[in-house]
């Protein structure tokens, strides 16, 4: 989930606690704290590569989570005053991060350093204005009615759950859809599509491809979209379909490729990739996507894609948002 709704969630939490008000310097430090666990954005100054096989590992780990809090609680200034932070407003702080997290299909490596195991929930999208929104307006609406705070910032998380439950409801909802749409499927799976809590991917898994569709289980809502560029998100809308029109595109599965198993870079994509598909196959190149990141959406410019390059000697890069590239080895 992006900082400023983590950063938000902070602010809710603080203020709707019961009792007497905290104190605007406790209030701040619950902000930052639920914005902690991204600190280990500092690995970004050592290897961009380095930073995405390791973001969301030991800083968002469930079982890291009690160090963490007795970590935190010891180094704090003002700990030994009259109304210190306690041990359980810290950790409520970091584990609402981390349940943030786990709502998108990023990963969150929750059992991290015993498993790198990423676990997604696929319920919001990683940028979600909506949901943030649930946030940010009842916390403006203290600026004007101060008195009002604990029940705005009440509202605030109650209207955040309230969201969750309805991207619950539509994400069974998708995958019935694709239940009867790919009834031989191996797996089926629904991951949500930005702009609106309506908007799915539904992907059907088979032994040597995928196949996709996008539907749009509101039909005419095109949610946020306005808000943002039309080259970003007219790819997204041109191929978001009704449950009755939906159009099914055939991916053929990485791993489906066997000669490319001792080519560099494969072993960090099979581990980092979900749904890992071929886009491109030619002499000199051969190129991946993975469908979490608008691979295969004809139209987009898919980020966290595996390029390789053939020849005598191979090399690979990982090719993130804007082009920006990372060499795998």
């Amino acid at each position: 989930m992006d900082p400023l709704t983590h950063a938000l969630s902070g602010a809710a939490l603080a203020r709707a606690l019961p009792g007497q008000p905290l104190p605007r310097s406790q209030v701040m430090l619950l902000i930052v704290l639920a914005m902690a666990p991204d600190a280990d954005f500092v690995l970004k100054f050592i290897s961009d590569a380095i930073y995405l096989e390791y973001h969301r590992g030991i800083t968002h780990s469930v079982l890291m989570l009690p160090l963490w809090i007795w970590l935190i609680h010891a180094l704090l200034p003002g700990q030994r005053s009259a109304a210190p932070l306690t041990p359980w407003l810290i950790g409520l702080a970091l584990a609402m991060h981390i349940l943030l997290d786990l709502i998108t299909s990023f990963g969150t490596m929750i059992m991290a350093p015993f498993s790198d195991w990423r676990a997604a929930l696929d319920l919001v999208f990683i940028i979600d204005p909506l949901f943030t929104g649930c946030l940010l307006l009842p916390l403006l609406l203290m600026l004007l009615c101060k008195k009002q705070a604990r029940k705005l910032a009440i509202t605030a998380l109650v209207l955040m759950g309230g969201y969750l439950a309805t991207v619950g409801v539509m994400h069974q909802k998708a995958l019935d859809i694709a239940r009867v749409a790919q009834p031989d499927a191996g797996q089926l799976t629904a991951l949500p599509l930005p702009f609106s809590p309506f908007h799915w991917q539904l992907i059907a898994s088979f032994p040597d491809h995928y196949r996709r569709a996008s539907v749009n289980l509101a039909p005419g809502f095109s949610g946020t979209a306005s808000l943002f560029p039309e080259k970003l998100a007219s790819p997204y809308l041109a191929h978001i379909k009704p449950p009755e029109s939906l159009i099914w595109q055939r991916l053929l599965r990485m791993d489906s490729l066997t000669f490319t198993e001792k080519l560099p870079g494969m072993d960090f994509y099979r581990w980092f990739a979900r749904f890992p598909v071929l886009l491109e196959q030619h002499a000199d190149y051969i190129e991946f996507g993975d469908l979490r990141f608008g691979a295969g959406i004809r139209g987009t410019h898919a980020s966290f894609r595996l390029h390789i390059e053939r020849g005598h000697k191979p090399r690979a890069w990982l090719v993130w948002r804007n082009d920006v590239r990372t060499e795998l080895q």
